[in-house]
């Protein structure tokens, strides 16, 4: 008996059995809980999944004309979507549309099949998405196309030549612009092609307002000394009596720039100071007989120097007029000054230095830029007749890109006798982030292929070639001083001193056009044979509004991509949850 009361209390103490009838009864429940979590889990990545195919497709309907109708949403939205996430059990609900603006509300199921759904009792699960997305409503906006013109434009950047790479990329942008509903149809563009300087329209601009008619400005006669000696009123009556000797002579619309501020702001010219007006560009001509494609003339002095614009002989034309007989003045600069050769121009001969035509026009090598406007016709034939030539002056094309759309420079209403064919800019708004529908959005984008070139020749007095701040050592004297920035870009002397006087201008107007909300692009096209050194590059860097809003194309392809992504920054749509 005591060994059965023994044995009895030593099972009941044995627990070997209890854990094996609990694990048996526990094993069920953690088999459905370990189930459950991974089907869950696969459908939560499958959600995720789903979540980024639908934003992505939402973004893409809103992208669409607003002319296409529910029904071709819908089915985009269904083939987009099973594309993105397999078609197998996926269910897009009706798309939900609304107008003014239009927003599109997308909405996706995909049945995620369980594979532990006996034991769970749940044999499917739904993951589900929603995005809407929303048209914005069309902004206006004002923008400038800043695109350099010049030689090195002509050499090729894979495939075609940089110059046709550009073109094809701004005609894009136009066609853009014009079929986005993101812009309104009040938004203009304005095309400023530039090289050495830049060019209005001749006919058109003759007789503005702002530009100096009537030689008032210290600069008008640089580079003409005693014009009054010989009759002639204005840098205009010299272009009438050399285009009177060569048909293709006359004024082509190119000008010098301003004195330093000004030439940084985009300030309206004032009577009050006579050297805010523009004075058109006037190359002289350079001593020679105008034979040869440059000359060397040998001064009295001993010295031989080099002109690279001699286009008419150094008299009158009248061996006996009021130049004398020939080399009546024999040093270079005062040769270089003379105004009486331009009464009868002699041996009036066209040829090409540096491959740029010799003449009054020499560096002024562009097409007229284009004021804002909304016609397409007009802005496309301008992109088309763009030609490659002459030097890089970054500065001045910057600036004429920023007057198109200043509210108070020369294409302001202030000027509107003198801008026949433009409309005005509209006033600077005050916040460049402002979402109202109805603010213009000034934009100026700026395409380069190089650097800020003056070129230097120390093979004259004048120390360098004609450009629109004149020559480092004018003939009457005077410098380049009065139109570089202060210390330490005075005194220009070679090609280094002067590029680095023009990228100081540069980055000073840069930075005073985004004070005014001027946003700011900026497209460096540095090929592999002809690329933009790291100063370059760190000049349109900075002048860009945002680091995201300079780009770098090494091809033809990049370049085209950088003016897509600049078009579609601008025109962005938007999640609206």
């Amino acid at each position: 008996m005591a060994r059965l009361r023994s044995g009895i209390r030593h099972l009941a103490q044995d627990h070997r059995g209890n854990v094996a009838l609990l694990f048996a009864f526990l094993s069920v429940p953690m088999l459905m809980f370990g189930g459950a979590a991974i089907d869950y889990g696969f459908a939560t990545r499958l959600e995720t999944k789903l979540q980024a195919a639908t934003d992505a497709t939402a973004l893409l309907l809103c992208q669409t004309p607003s002319t296409t109708t529910s029904t071709d949403l819908n089915t985009l939205a269904q083939t987009t979507m099973a594309g993105a996430v397999g078609a197998t059990n996926l269910v897009v609900d009706p798309l939900i549309i609304t107008n003014n603006p239009r927003q599109i509300t997308l909405t996706a199921h995909k049945l995620s099949t369980t594979f532990f759904g006996k034991l769970t009792g749940t044999s499917r699960i739904n993951p589900g998405a929603t995005s809407q997305c929303a048209t914005p409503l069309p902004k206006t906006f004002e923008i400038a196309l800043v695109l350099d013109n010049t030689g090195s434009m002509a050499e090729s950047s894979g495939g075609q030549s940089k110059l046709q790479a550009v073109q094809q990329a701004a005609t894009n942008f136009v066609n853009y612009v014009y079929t986005n509903s993101s812009f309104s149809s009040a938004t203009r563009i304005s095309i400023v092609p530039f090289a050495a300087a830049v060019a209005v329209n001749p006919t058109t601009y003759r007789s503005a307002s702002w530009i100096d008619q009537n030689a008032q400005s210290s600069y008008h006669w640089t580079n003409v000394i005693n014009p009054s000696g010989s009759n002639f009123t204005s840098r205009f009556s010299i272009f009438n009596s050399l285009k009177a000797a060569n048909a293709n002579w006359g004024w082509a619309g190119c000008l010098e720039t301003l004195p330093y501020p000004l030439n940084v702001q985009d300030a309206a010219p004032s009577s009050s100071n006579p050297d805010s007006y523009f004075v058109p560009l006037f190359a002289p001509d350079e001593p020679g007989p105008g034979s040869t494609s440059y000359y060397d003339y040998s001064d009295p002095n001993g010295s031989t120097y080099r002109s690279y614009n001699s286009y008419i002989d150094d008299t009158d034309g009248t061996r006996n007029g009021k130049c004398g007989t020939r080399n009546s003045a024999t040093s270079y600069m005062p040769l270089l000054g003379q105004a009486c050769k331009y009464i009868s121009p002699s041996n009036p001969t066209t040829n090409t230095a540096l491959g740029i035509p010799s003449g009054p026009n020499f560096m002024c090598t562009t097409q007229p830029l284009i004021p804002l406007t909304s016609d397409t016709t007009a802005l496309k034939t301008a992109i088309s007749n763009m030609a490659a030539s002459g030097s890089t002056n970054i500065h001045e094309g910057f600036m004429w890109g920023w007057r198109t759309l200043s509210p108070v420079s020369v294409f302001s209403t202030s000027y509107a006798s003198s801008n026949p064919t433009a409309s005005a800019p509209a006033a600077y708004t005050t916040s460049s982030s402002s979402s109202n529908a109805s603010t213009i959005n000034k934009i100026i984008i700026l395409m380069t292929d190089g650097a800020n070139s003056w070129t230097a020749n120390p093979y004259a007095p004048t120390k360098s070639l004609y450009f629109a701040d004149g020559y480092f050592q004018n003939a009457n004297g005077t410098s380049a001083n009065p139109r570089m920035p202060p210390s330490p870009y005075q005194n220009v002397s070679d090609a280094n001193s002067a590029r680095n006087a023009l990228d100081a201008l540069t980055a000073t107007a840069c930075t005073n056009a985004k004070a005014v909300n001027i946003s700011i692009y900026t497209i460096g096209f540095s090929v592999s044979s002809d690329p933009i050194d790291s100063a370059g590059q760190t000049l349109l860097k900075n002048c860009a509004s945002s680091a995201n809003q300079f780009f770098i194309a090494n091809t033809s392809d990049d370049l085209i991509a950088a003016f897509q992504k600049i078009q579609a920054s601008i025109g962005a749509l938007r999640l609206t949850q």
